[in-house]
């Protein structure tokens, strides 16, 4: 894993130069600059590598499994066209890869060509390059201890829905005749769009601020792409910090009885509460069956949720789910 380098420029000890070193005669890319996000990786790992801008001081920006990295190359040597084959060679104490393979196209005699971009690269990597700049987002706006549950679930849905993260999709529906232009206007993509194409015309601090929400929203996707995780944050009601991700497993599963199989979702909350402390919540929902599980940072929270535990089945039970499994533990690090 690499994530405590995420989004740091390395020191310059790290980028020194890329090195042509010994194993093999492979080309090793030091990294000087990695994803704020950046996605896991590991020793001899093969991955594939875009070439998404060459970069005046001898570096080039390349996304490599959804994440934008800054590689250095060595003097005298530059990349024509974009895919690349690359080999995870290090990861402490700097991020390297070797390089495996070139595309084809890539190949000349003396070693050197200018890279060619599509306009739809520069475009993504400005707004990759844009979202680091980019404040957190407000998120869910919930009011959970005042609010029907009904109404809770109905905001959550909203939430998701109008994130953004499903823009392309909706795009379709709306092609397709099963989504209304009006919805479609309610998305944050048709939002920014309006403030760039203004921002055209008359340049303004805020065509850059929402440029930068615009690349920080398009990163989430990526994430969302390559993780298969829906991640929303925002606030459970005024004041309490909220943190939720949904995914659909990998396997179907059968519901006691039953004869097909059907898809399995798990929901994992995240709460920080003032009185009962860090807490987490895995929900696994097959058909109409449920498996519960709590992790505590307090031991009189897992008291108080085992004591009550009959009154948390009676009300899945009302809503139609039968409790399969419910398990509840200590742990110091729940949240």
């Amino acid at each position: 894993m690499i994530s405590p380098l995420s989004g740091k420029a390395l020191g310059a000890a790290a980028v020194s130069g890329v090195r042509l070193l010994g194993e093999g005669g492979r080309l090793l890319l030091e990294a000087s600059v990695l994803p704020a996000k950046a996605p896991s990786l590991s020793i001899g790992e093969l991955v594939s590598a875009r070439v998404a801008e060459r970069l005046d001081n001898g570096q080039f920006a390349a996304l490599i499994k959804n994440g934008l990295f800054t590689l250095n190359l060595p003097k005298g040597m530059q990349l024509n066209g974009e895919a690349l084959t690359l080999r995870v060679a290090s990861l402490s104490p700097k991020l390297t890869f070797a390089l495996v393979e070139q595309a084809a196209d890539s190949e000349v005699p003396n070693g050197s060509a200018d890279v060619s971009l599509s306009p739809a690269s520069r475009y993504l990597t400005d707004l990759l390059h844009s979202a680091k700049s980019a404040p957190t987002q407000a998120g869910l706006q919930l009011d959970a201890s005042r609010q029907d549950p009904a109404d809770v679930a109905a905001a959550l849905k909203q939430g998701a829905d109008k994130s953004g993260l499903f823009y392309e999709s909706h795009v379709k529906a709306w092609v397709d005749g099963r989504l209304s232009l009006e919805s479609l206007k309610d998305e944050p993509q048709a939002r920014l769009g309006q403030s760039l194409d203004s921002a055209q015309t008359t340049p303004s601090p805020h065509g850059k601020a929402a440029l930068a929400e615009l690349g920080n929203l398009v990163q989430r996707q990526l994430d969302t792409l390559e993780n298969h995780q829906l991640q929303l944050q925002g606030w459970a009601w005024p004041g309490q910090p909220l943190q939720l991700s949904i995914q659909q497993d990998e396997t179907r599963e059968r519901e006691a009885g039953g004869a097909e199989a059907v898809a399995a979702w798990s929901t994992r909350l995240a709460l920080e509460l003032p009185v009962l402390g860090g807490l987490s919540a895995r929900i696994r929902i097959v058909g109409g069956t449920v498996q519960l599980s709590f992790a505590t940072e307090e031991a009189a929270t897992e008291q108080l949720i085992r004591d009550h535990a009959r009154r948390l089945e009676e009300g899945l039970g009302a809503a139609g789910l039968n409790l399969a499994t419910l398990s509840v533990s200590h742990d110091e690090a729940a949240s």
